[in-house]
């Protein structure tokens, strides 16, 4: 298996960064301990469809790579989509379609093959493990659903951010606009709602009473939900489950009824 990282440029003054490391989570003792590779940096604007290089970074001796969204200059909501891969593949100034990731196993043991994506503001700071599957970039079309408390705040001064990051690998004709929605899951009427694209972040600033049951969807396209929470005092980032996440057996069939059952009532 292999994967995608990503940068975003998310506003409010929040600086979102990754870090890589050349250590193999996992292997077995006789393997090698660290694994040979370097990232390619690359972005489309909300208007392109083609992937333009913004920066090619190894690890020069070092046992860590560290990226930030203040490098490169983005826009709010778009990306930066990092791509790990063999040290001597030419990574080109241009693609129409992102090359594979590599996978950073180093034999039969099964690993982890995300990275430490950090959200911080200030001196705050807040981080989880995460990735952008390579199989689900390849993925045209899809949906999202999310029922989650993660959309209340805790104290009156909390502020909340969801980003919805989607990463379309293979070659678009047409750059589409889709709708990220927030809903009142009581009476399925829309709160407020944010446009995205293909290889970008839809973001919302998320203002919801607390007395307030809301559910959070997109009929257009398959993306992976952050919720960034802050405060004078604190920032957290928590990447919410899927309706999958419901269910012990059959977690894609029971998520499929859900989403036919939801998205059908939802305008």
């Amino acid at each position: 298996m292999s994967d995608y990282l990503f940068l975003a440029n998310v506003g409010s003054g929040i600086v979102n960064s990754i870090q890589l490391t050349n250590f193999s989570p996992n292997r077995e003792s006789k393997s090698r301990s660290k694994i040979e590779y370097k990232v390619g940096v690359y972005t489309q604007t909300s208007e392109d469809t083609s992937w333009k290089k913004l920066d090619e970074v190894s690890f020069k001796g070092e046992d860590n790579i560290f990226l930030s969204s203040e490098k490169y200059d983005l826009d709010i909501g778009q990306l930066a989509v990092v791509i790990p891969c063999r040290v001597d593949f030419h990574l080109l100034d241009g693609y129409t379609e992102l090359p594979e990731p590599i996978s950073r196993k180093v034999d039969s043991s099964p690993i982890n093959e995300r990275a430490a994506i950090s959200f911080s503001k200030g001196e705050l700071f807040s981080s989880y493990q995460g990735d952008f599957p390579y199989q689900m970039s390849r993925m045209e079309n899809g949906t999202f659903l999310s029922f989650d408390s993660l959309a209340h705040r805790s104290s009156k001064d909390t502020k909340i951010k969801l980003i919805f990051v989607n990463i379309f690998s293979r070659k678009l004709n047409v750059k589409k606009r889709f709708s990220l929605v927030v809903a009142n899951s009581l009476t399925k009427k829309k709160i407020t709602s944010v446009e995205y694209t293909h290889n970008s972040a839809g973001i919302i600033d998320i203002e919801i009473p607390d007395n307030l049951e809301v559910c959070f969807y997109s009929k257009d396209a398959l993306g992976i939900p952050l919720f960034v929470t802050w405060s004078s005092r604190h920032i957290s980032v928590e990447h919410t489950h899927p309706p999958s996440e419901y269910f012990w057996n059959n977690k894609f069939k029971g998520q499929k009824m859900i989403k036919k059952k939801w998205l059908s009532q939802l305008s």
